[in-house]
C-alpha cells in the first residue's frame, strides 16, 4: 500500500465549524484538507438556514403583495399612491405575478437555487483564497488518523492528518410515528423544493422550524396545519414567549376526537389561524 497523503489538519465535512477551522488553519500555514462527500459548506447554505429564509422572504413579498392596497397600491402595479409607499415593482423575482392571486413556485424555487449556486461559487474562492484543499468524497477510517476517500468522479485517495477533526454534521429524520414513513413525508429538505404549491400541507412538530415553514407557506396561499404534541408551540423558548406566539399569529384552537387539538390555517381568505396540541399515532 502507497503511503497515504499527509496533512497538518484534516477535516472531514465542509459545514459550519469545519469550514472555517480549515480555513483559518490554512491561512496560518499549516497544510489542509477537507473532504466533503456532497453539500460544499454544509447544510446551512444548501438545504437549511439560507434557503429557509430565500423563500420566507419571497412569502413575505407575496403577503405584501396580497395586501398591498393596505400601503396605497391599487390592482395595477402602474398605480401607486405615494403616500403609502410600498415597494412591489420587483415583486416577480420572488413569484409574484402581476395579479396578487398568481404564485409561480417555480420561480420561487428559481430564486432559491440561484442564491444556493452563488454561495457555493464563494465558498469555492474562499478555499482558494485560504490554500486549503476541498475534495469531493466520501472517507472512511482505515487507520488511527487515517482515511481513504471515495472520490465523486472515480478514483481513491488515502490521507492522514497530524489531528483529525469530525465535522460530519446532521440529516433530517422521520419521526417514528406508524405508517408515517409509508406515506413519503416531506423533510424541511424536500418541502424547500417544491415546484408547486399544496393545496394543504400538515406541518408535525410547533418548534420554531415547523411555525416559519408554516407561515411562509400559508404566505404562498397554501391552506396549513400545524400538529404539536407538547403543551405549548415553540416548546424550546419560555412558557411567556410561547404564549405571546398562540394568541397574536395562531388564533384559536379547537378539539379533535382524538383527543388531539387540531388546527389550522383556511385555504383562502380569511387571517384566522389555529394550532394543534395534542399526540399523533
Amino acid at each position: 500500500m502507497s503511503q497515504p497523503e499527509h496533512f497538518d489538519a484534516l477535516v472531514i465535512g465542509s459545514g459550519e465549524g469545519g469550514k472555517y477551522l480549515a480555513w483559518h488553519l490554512a491561512k496560518s500555514g499549516r497544510r489542509t484538507a477537507v473532504v466533503e462527500r456532497k453539500l460544499i459548506g454544509g447544510s446551512c447554505p444548501n438545504t437549511n438556514c439560507l434557503p429557509s429564509k430565500n423563500e420566507i422572504w419571497s412569502a413575505k413579498v407575496a403577503d405584501l403583495v396580497r395586501r398591498a392596497e393596505q400601503f396605497g397600491m391599487m390592482t395595477s402595479p402602474s398605480n401607486l399612491d405615494m403616500t403609502k409607499v410600498l415597494a412591489v415593482r420587483r415583486a416577480e423575482q420572488f413569484g409574484m405575478m402581476t395579479s396578487p392571486s398568481n404564485l409561480d413556485m417555480t420561480k420561487v424555487l428559481a430564486r432559491k437555487r440561484a442564491m444556493i449556486d452563488g454561495l457555493i461559487a464563494l465558498h469555492l474562492e474562499l478555499y482558494t483564497a485560504s490554500g486549503a484543499e476541498l475534495i469531493m468524497g466520501a472517507a472512511r477510517f482505515t487507520a488511527p488518523k487515517s482515511v481513504e476517500v471515495s472520490l465523486n468522479d472515480g478514483g481513491t485517495r488515502t490521507l492522514s492528518g497530524d489531528r483529525v477533526f469530525l465535522n460530519i454534521g446532521t440529516h433530517a429524520t422521520i419521526p417514528g410515528i406508524p405508517g408515517l414513513s409509508d406515506a413519503s413525508p416531506l423533510t424541511n429538505v424536500e418541502a424547500l423544493e417544491l415546484d408547486r404549491l399544496p393545496s394543504h400541507l400538515i406541518v408535525l412538530g410547533g418548534g420554531y422550524v415547523g411555525l416559519e415553514l408554516a407561515q411562509a407557506y400559508r404566505r404562498f396561499g397554501a391552506a396549513v396545519t400545524v400538529i404539536e404534541s407538547g403543551p405549548q408551540l415553540a416548546a424550546r423558548e419560555d412558557p411567556d414567549v410561547a404564549a405571546a406566539i398562540l394568541p397574536s399569529r395562531w388564533g384559536r384552537c379547537r378539539p379533535h376526537p382524538s383527543q388531539t387539538r387540531t388546527c389550522g390555517f383556511p385555504a383562502s381568505g380569511s387571517s384566522r389561524e389555529r394550532f394543534a396540541r395534542g399526540s399523533v399515532g
